[in-house]
């Protein structure tokens, strides 16, 4: 997973675990979190290994969230 931090510009590549359903809550551990702070606005990327015939059939999902992390519209490609 890719993580672009708009505030600052810092973008690094980790990894991500699960956390609490419905808490809105994004952390971010380790090394990388000397490079994002709380409150910083990102963009989360997300990629996939698949088959010619599944990544053909795939559409991009994006979802928008408010400064709370409460999910606001999920967009289908």
């Amino acid at each position: 997973m890719d993580v672009y931090d708009i505030t600052n510009g810092a973008r690094l590549t980790t990894y991500a675990l699960p956390g609490e359903r419905g808490s809105g809550e994004v952390r971010i551990n380790g090394a990388a979190a000397h490079l994002v702070r709380p409150g910083d606005l990102v963009i989360l990327v997300a990629y996939g290994v698949f088959e010619e015939e599944e990544a053909r059939r795939l559409r991009p999902t994006v979802v928008l969230v408010d400064e709370r992390n409460r999910i606001l519209e999920v967009r289908k490609g």
